[in-house]
């Protein structure tokens, strides 16, 4: 990976990742150490956590595709060296969430995957990724759950910094993209 030519993306749109795509298969064990060497990434680096949580979704049954994904996210983390969480002071103690979901798009299950990150003064302090318990009938569905959780999440810590002697500025916020769920 030394020569290897840094990218902008850590996972790529095309083809889906799936469990059975026809690749020839990988070798398990240098997979499963290279994925659970990137799951410990994540704690610095949020940006990588879909990628990390999508390939580890592979690791009893891997292909060459799942390989030189794995590989392309070291590639990403080659050209965004610099990158990782930034904790500066800020005078706006100011508490927000983003949250989001993938509906859909796994052909190996209908599950779908929640994602949420809670932002306090510019910092990202908490995030998760995760499938969903219960299969959704709908993106809208799908979205309010993953909301549901990253609501969840803001308000405890929201009480935890209360607790602290923190008090935030201005209501917190959760944005989403889905018209429906919001």
């Amino acid at each position: 990976m030394e020569g290897a030519r840094p990218i902008h993306t850590p996972l790529s749109t095309k083809p889906t990742l799936q469990l059975n795509d026809g690749h020839p298969p990988a070798d398990q064990k240098q997979y499963r150490s290279v994925i659970g060497a990137l799951q410990y990434l994540p704690i610095t680096r949020p940006d990588i956590v879909f990628a990390v949580n999508k390939l580890a979704q592979f690791m009893h049954q891997s292909s060459q595709l799942h390989w030189t994904s794995a590989k392309r996210v070291f590639r990403y983390l080659k050209g965004t060296i610099t990158h990782g969480i930034s904790l500066t002071p800020s005078v706006n103690p100011y508490l927000s969430g983003y949250s989001d979901e993938d509906w859909g798009t796994n052909p190996d299950n209908i599950h779908s995957t929640s994602a949420y990150l809670i932002v306090f003064r510019n910092c990202p302090i908490s995030w998760s990724i995760r499938k969903q318990h219960l299969v959704a009938r709908s993106c809208t569905e799908a979205e309010y759950r993953a909301l549901a959780s990253a609501t969840s999440e803001r308000i405890w810590i929201r009480t935890l910094l209360h607790a602290l002697g923190i008090k935030t500025s201005k209501r917190p916020s959760i944005y989403c993209d889905n018209i429906g769920a919001t």
